[in-house]
């Protein structure tokens, strides 16, 4: 029964475990620019309207970074997206 028990867990265990798959591009930033503000949103990549929705939102301002996240045993694809203006 131990025997029985330890081989669950164990393969449980294993089964449960997998590497993160994580994506990033980023360009340059003039963050040291005190004129300059920089916003991010997290996002769920897999749906369009969101994506959509966060994009309009930042209509007119830079993209400097975006990243992707996943995992075998995730359904889907979480990201976040930073984007940068001048301050008006």
């Amino acid at each position: 029964m131990k025997k029985l028990l330890f081989a669950m867990l164990l393969l449980g265990t294993m089964a449960g475990c997998s590497p993160a798959n994580i994506s990033v591009a980023m360009r340059g930033s003039d963050h040291e620019n005190p004129s300059m503000e920089t916003r991010c949103e997290p996002c769920d990549m897999r749906s369009a309207s969101e994506l959509k929705q966060a994009l309009s939102k930042y209509d007119g301002w830079r993209m400097i970074y975006v990243s992707e996240y996943t995992t075998e045993h995730k359904v889907g694809t979480d990201g976040l997206m930073c984007f940068e203006r001048p301050k008006k």
